[in-house]
Parts: C-alpha cells; sequence; structure tokens
C-alpha cells in the first residue's frame, strides 16, 4: 500500500563521477537550514550507492512541466550501472554537479554526510550543503501530481 499522505517537492539528484552519469528521482527531500538539505536515498539506486561524503551532485526541483524527466530517472526498470537515465535530458554540469535545465530551482551541493537512522536502515539520509543555485521559478512538481 502507498499512502500520499504527506506531499513532496520531486527532485533530481544527479552526478558526473568516474566518467558516469549518474542520476535519479528523489521525492523525500527537505530543507534544513537556509543552505542545508535532507534527502532521503533508498538501497536500490544505482547513484545512492555511488555517493560518497565530499561529492558534488546536482540537486534540480522540477517543475510541472517536467513530469516525464520524474518518470524517466524514477524508472525502477533502469536501476542499472549501464544505462544513462539522463540520456535526452537537457542538463548542464557545474563541478561534477549535473543540473537540469529550467528546473523550477538548480543547485550545486556537497555531500557533506551519509547516514543510517535506527529503524529506516534500508534508507541512506544525505546531509547536503548547498554551495550555489539558482532559482527560475513555476510551480514545483509534487509527488501528488503524478498519476499512480
Amino acid at each position: 500500500m502507498e499512502i500520499k499522505a504527506i506531499d513532496h517537492n520531486v527532485n533530481i539528484l544527479a552526478m558526473q563521477k568516474n566518467g558516469k552519469n549518474y542520476g535519479m528521482c528523489c521525492a523525500w527531500c527537505t530543507q534544513a537550514g537556509a543552505d542545508k538539505l535532507i534527502c532521503c536515498v533508498g538501497p536500490q539506486s544505482t547513484t545512492g550507492q555511488a555517493l560518497e561524503k565530499g561529492d558534488i551532485v546536482g540537486f534540480s526541483n522540477l517543475n510541472k512541466a517536467q513530469m516525464m524527466i520524474a518518470f524517466q530517472l524514477g524508472d525502477l526498470q533502469k536501476h542499472s550501472a549501464d544505462t544513462d537515465k539522463l540520456a535526452g535530458v537537457d542538463y548542464s554540469v557545474d563541478d561534477g554537479a549535473i543540473l537540469i535545465s529550467g528546473a523550477r530551482a538548480e543547485v550545486k551541493c556537497q555531500v557533506i554526510d551519509i547516514l543510517l537512522l535506527s529503524g529506516i536502515e534500508a534508507e541512506n539520509v544525505l546531509y547536503l550543503q548547498m554551495l550555489s543555485g539558482k532559482e527560475n521559478g513555476g510551480d514545483a512538481l509534487h509527488i501528488a501530481d503524478l498519476p499512480m
């Protein structure tokens, strides 16, 4: 059973590392301070497995017109180290951070910590420091906007 009791924005975490593109849809994120983000990343994610402390990663808060990007990067059939989930997506790269062009917000971040919390060992909690970014405006895409 999947309950959408709490609505969240749809975000993309993406980076270039070791000559590869990594990207995933990450709906469980929140801003924890003026320049800090906290995100939950599942263990099935190739991107989540590749993330390490100190990595530079792009955080793109999608707008409503970018629903297909959410489906493309959230496709559970594409959890593979051999699949470039960003193929066909318009993006820029800033110091390894992949930023989705035209997203409501495009933010370059650094992974400060990766935590395992008691009771949710199946998820990694990422603590991100926002380094730079821009807001493009528009309405944010929400989990509740996605047909399930």
